[in-house]
């Protein structure tokens, strides 16, 4: 009998490996990011139906972009991490190799390989974030999930996890600090702002209250670093040359601080960029990852559903 269970799950995870992830082959990867389209900037498929681009999008190969008179947009390699700007009353597309002018003038802008890591490898990783698994749970009936790592610093100190329900309060413990956290019955996420702390590794853990009395312990506890101020003011420079390249839109803003750590604060960068661009759905496993990470399984099947649902 316990075979037989045992070759049925296996069965089912290739099933689900084989149908509802596509091959590595198969996969679409974006080659550039557009940045910053300023008037009329418009990409197509085909080079024959032709749609407006108001804020960042992917671009892959085959894609064709051109600007009007008085528009302009930049272009972000994905592997090489290079910027370049294309003037106005310009056309191109998207080869294997790269760029391919069909009239117009392109420039260069210079590298931001020091600011941006390869934002390729993320998306493939991203992208194993918006499959719906379907598996034997063998978790405890009740638990809380918590970022297993994690950074804060003074300007972002923000803890986020899943609110179980009204009837719950939490009790955050951060080496030897205790926090208890009340919660307003109608959130469905908890956000605690971490007073300061010295500079360095830390553990965390959250136990679940209900009446004041510990419902629930996790097994294992957390890790948590705190910036210090001259790592917070460093990053604060890099986040500024980021503005400077991309500053109205915000992915880049939150693809580096993911990078660095602070996936709270990419939440919200991410969070805001998709609430004024929900059409860019290409761009939204970045998301949907960061809530995994942070274990927002409410916030992360939503956003599952609504990426398939586009798809």
């Amino acid at each position: 009998m316990y075979n037989r269970l045992l070759l049925a799950l296996i069965a089912g995870i290739a099933f689900t490996m084989i149908f509802q992830f596509p091959a590595m082959g198969d996969l679409k990867i974006p080659q550039f990011m557009l940045l910053r389209p300023e008037g009329l900037v418009q990409y197509s498929h085909d080079g024959q139906t032709w749609s407006s681009i108001s804020s960042n999008k992917f671009l892959y190969q085959s894609d064709h972009i051109q600007t009007k008179e008085n528009s302009s947009c930049q272009l972000l390699d994905q592997v090489n991490r290079t910027i370049q700007v294309m003037s106005e009353n310009t056309t191109i597309i998207i080869n294997k190799n790269g760029i391919v002018k069909k009239k117009g003038h392109i420039s260069s802008k210079g590298s931001v390989n020091h600011l941006l890591s390869d934002m390729n490898k993320k998306f493939l990783k991203a992208l194993r974030y918006t499959v719906v698994r379907r598996s034997i749970s063998t978790a405890p009936s009740f638990e809380l999930k918590t970022a297993r790592k994690i950074t804060v610093s003074s300007n972002y100190p923000d803890l986020v996890w899943q609110h179980l329900g009204p009837e719950y309060s939490y009790r955050l413990f951060i080496d030897t600090h205790k926090f208890d956290i009340s919660v307003d019955k109608n959130e469905s996420t908890v956000r605690f702002p971490v007073p300061k702390l010295k500079s360095g590794k830390h553990k965390y853990y959250v136990n679940v209250l209900k009446d004041g009395t510990p419902l629930y312990e996790p097994s294992k506890k957390r890790k948590l670093y705190y910036l210090s101020e001259q790592e917070q003011a460093e990053l604060l420079n890099q986040k500024n040359a980021i503005e400077q390249i991309d500053p109205e839109n915000g992915f880049l803003l939150g693809n580096f601080l993911e990078e660095n750590g602070l996936i709270v604060a990419a939440m919200d960068y991410y969070q805001k960029f998709f609430e004024k661009n929900p059409e860019e759905n290409q761009m939204r496993p970045f998301l949907i990852k960061i809530y995994n990470d942070l274990r927002l399984n409410h916030l992360k099947k939503v956003e599952i559903n609504r990426y398939n649902a586009i798809q």
